[in-house]
């Protein structure tokens, strides 16, 4: 964890009273602040020290930084412009258009006033936190103050170094895109739903939708690596998907809710920018679902069938459908043994099972959404208690982690229904698997704390029938991931167990910092903090993601 501190107005101007970031705002002619979106947002690092382009401008607040972090003992670099600080800028930028409308007058003028809006949202956004009735332990309070800082910004992808993070979204989203298609066309009564989607971003069919995507794709893959913001479009289909993603209606939200359906803006008639590179992918799957309640609810034969769009998305789509045929594709050898297919599910049947010899896999998928206050309230109470609703209990309904440890039981009863194998069979090794669909649950700490509350819930369900030894402890792993390591999990058997095992020791195992040197201590205790609380998918395996793999996904947008 690295501490920050997040520079506010008063630390860099006491002698001023600080106003509304759009005073500040309302200052600053409207090109600039248009640009300045794209700008902050693909160049994060911009800071106090290389902010003003004018020598004796930069130098003046330089001096004011350094004076004050002297003064307050602030030994790391503090910061002006975070991603989260961005975001809530293009917000405002973008929900005011129609008042902020000033002509350029001084580029100085600009700056300093720009400066000064990012320190009134840093001191807004300060505040926000709530670290109070955090638990007694130590290092449970270290996990909670991971959780309220990391779970917002999970949510919206801020990570510190995106580039990866990106690259795999990217494939994961066209693959999940991809697999949407093939699930509206396995079933003729999808066909209404799948025509008013494409319609939606005016295009007429399938292909079109998937040309304009991948195409949008390798333009957003190709600028941010050369850190751009601004395209140019002349071909008239492409700038009328692009509209479709695009308006003029934002508004302010906790959530981000409108720049994350609208993470495009136009500049002027041939001339786009983005708003958030990975607002702008998530428009296509992340935040599809949403535009498929709209069309679903106005079709009514589905709608009458298969009742609630969540119910019916979640268990059809994302369950029966997505993560079925992903985890049929990894464990793809005639000698897994798997449950049989039936009709109709029986009652408390894992949403997927698979067993190799004595090793036994069981997979929960969770595909659940976060009310926005929660995802943006940063306090830690409202957080653990959505967790547990989510993943342990929902009112007298035992959902996720319960319904894990009920097939455990089951097995260690030798009572399971769906593999008659392993009730004649004593050492196996169960390991217990939550596949999530949402990134938010990748956050630091969430895999480490519904962890804890497993091994609680199991340890008095299964009493002395409890064997931590041949009981895996929770791996909780989010679709995106699974999807960018197939190749590596279909390549030998044991890639799976490997990385699950290695996963579970590192979250499980306690390390002493025995040293007198304070800054050794502390690297090595933030260290030990990151091994245990870190999510599966920033584990360092043998394995990079090839390119070759990569160009596949775009072999129809490519030129020779």
């Amino acid at each position: 964890m690295k501490v920050i501190q997040r520079l506010e107005f008063n630390n860099v101007f006491p002698e001023e009273d600080q106003q509304d970031v759009l005073f500040y705002l309302s200052k600053v002619s409207k090109e600039t602040l248009l640009k300045t979106i794209g700008f902050c947002n693909t160049n994060p690092e911009t800071n106090f020290d290389n902010f003003f382009s004018n020598p004796d401008l930069h130098e003046q607040i330089y001096n004011r930084v350094v004076a004050y972090s002297k003064k307050n003992n602030i030994s790391n670099k503090p910061e002006v412009i975070s991603k989260y600080a961005s975001l809530k800028l293009a917000e405002l930028i973008l929900s005011n258009k129609a008042i902020l409308n000033n002509k350029l007058t001084s580029i100085d003028d600009d700056e300093l006033n720009l400066f000064k809006a990012f320190l009134a949202i840093n001191s807004q956004l300060n505040g926000v936190q709530k670290l109070d009735n955090l638990e007694a332990d130590n290092f449970e309070k270290l996990v909670d103050l991971s959780l309220v800082f990391k779970f917002p910004e999970s949510d919206l992808a801020l990570f510190d170094n995106d580039d990866w993070e990106f690259l795999k979204l990217v494939y994961s989203t066209i693959y999940k895109v991809e697999e949407l298609f093939k699930f509206l066309n396995s079933n003729a009564e999808f066909e209404e739903l799948k025509k008013q989607f494409l319609n939606s971003f005016n295009t007429d069919n399938e292909e079109d939708f998937l040309y304009q995507m991948k195409y949008l794709f390798g333009q957003l893959l190709s600028s941010k690596m050369a850190k751009s913001y601004v395209f140019k479009i002349t071909d008239t289909t492409s700038s009328d998907f692009l509209k479709s993603i695009t308006s003029e209606n934002i508004q302010i939200d906790e959530d981000f809710t409108h720049l994350k359906d609208n993470p495009i803006y136009f500049l002027d008639k041939d001339l786009f920018s983005v708003v958030n590179y990975f607002f702008a992918i998530d428009k296509f799957y992340r935040s599809t679902k949403f535009k498929l309640k709209e069309i679903y609810e106005t079709i009514e034969p589905i709608k009458k069938k298969y009742g609630n769009f969540f119910g019916f998305f979640n268990k059809h789509f994302s369950e029966d459908f997505l993560m079925k045929n992903l985890l049929d594709d990894i464990f793809d050898k005639k000698y897994y043994i798997k449950k049989p297919e039936r009709e109709n599910e029986l009652d408390g049947e894992p949403d997927y099972y698979v067993r190799h010899n004595n090793t036994v896999l069981l997979f929960e998928n969770k595909d659940v959404l976060i009310a926005k206050a929660i995802k943006s309230s940063a306090n830690i109470e409202e957080i653990n208690a959505v967790l547990r609703s989510k993943f342990v209990k929902d009112g007298k309904k035992v959902v996720g982690i319960g319904q894990l440890v009920n097939s455990i039981q089951e097995i260690q009863d030798k009572k399971f229904r769906f593999d008659e194998y392993v009730n004649f069979k004593n050492g196996l090794e169960i390991y217990p698997i939550l596949i999530i669909q949402d990134r938010i649950f990748q956050s630091p700490g969430v895999n480490y704390r519904l962890n804890n509350w497993y091994r609680e819930i199991v340890k008095n369900q299964l009493g002395e029938k409890y064997n931590p030894t041949n009981i895996k402890g929770l791996t909780v792993i989010d679709i995106d991931t699974l999807i960018v390591w197939i190749p590596y999990l279909k390549q030998k058997d044991k890639h799976f167990k490997e990385i699950i095992n290695d996963h579970l020791y590192r979250m499980q195992t306690i390390k002493k910092v025995d040293t007198n040197n304070a800054q050794v201590a502390m690297y090595r205790a933030n260290r030990n903090l990151t091994e245990r609380i870190s999510a599966i998918s920033t584990r360092k395996i043998p394995f990079k993601m090839s390119t070759e793999a990569l160009i596949e996904k775009f072999k129809n947008v490519l030129k020779e």
